[in-house]
């Protein structure tokens, strides 16, 4: 239907709070069978997910408010997610997707279990907290469910990258972003390391912690 603009918690030098509450106010389950409101919410999600380099999209990331992603269904090569994640983490969007028709429709996302002993550090970036990226910990190993645009239940392991997107994409639905939990973050730094931006992005992240959520 279109490709929508990114909500993002901060532009250039400044926080946007409106959008920080919208982004942080826990996104609504879907009902079934999808009305024809939420077949608009997918198409918009598949058509800004095609249009931007990233790994997923969550519904709340373009403005809505239901429990809905789309992300990455597969990745071959696990060395290939380092390049999305600093793509995605890019204070500008870049209009162009090299997995454009690499996606699943994610709705009412949950995780049913976790290896507790696979708990992974690695680099994430969010088009929604532009210009910065994180190094943090993730299960490696996950089972999940989910269903599909016609109601139907998926039950399904996920390793790797693709459980670390499953995990990043149903925080942003639970309204958490990548930034909030310093419990399991190991550290912060700007997506193009320069002094200018290492300061800009620690005065943003202050701001954004001191911020009343």
């Amino acid at each position: 239907m279109a490709i929508k603009n990114i909500v993002k918690i901060w532009d250039d030098e400044k926080i946007l709070k409106e959008n920080i509450n919208f982004l942080k106010t826990k996104t609504k389950p879907v009902t079934f069978p999808a009305s024809d409101y939420i077949k608009n919410i997918v198409q918009d999600l598949i058509d800004t997910y095609q249009k931007i380099t990233c790994a997923g999209i969550a519904a709340n990331q373009i403005g809505y408010d239901y429990q809905i992603f789309i992300g990455m269904k597969t990745l071959k090569d696990e060395s290939e997610s380092e390049e999305v994640e600093k793509m995605e983490a890019s204070k500008t969007p870049i209009l162009k997707n090299p997995y454009a028709n690499n996606f699943e429709i994610y709705i009412n996302p949950r995780i049913d279990s976790f290896d507790k002993k696979s708990i992974k550090i690695d680099e994430e970036g969010c088009l929604s907290v532009p210009g910065l990226m994180v190094e943090r910990d993730r299960y490696d190993k996950i089972k999940v469910r989910y269903y599909n645009i016609d109601g139907n239940v998926i039950k399904t392991k996920l390793t790797g990258f693709l459980s670390k997107l499953f995990q990043h994409e149903l925080d942003h639905l639970n309204g958490n972003l990548m930034i909030d939990d310093l419990s399991a973050i190991e550290k912060l730094y700007p997506a193009e390391p320069t002094e200018k931006n290492a300061k800009l992005y620690g005065e943003l992240f202050s701001k954004y912690q001191k911020f009343d959520k």
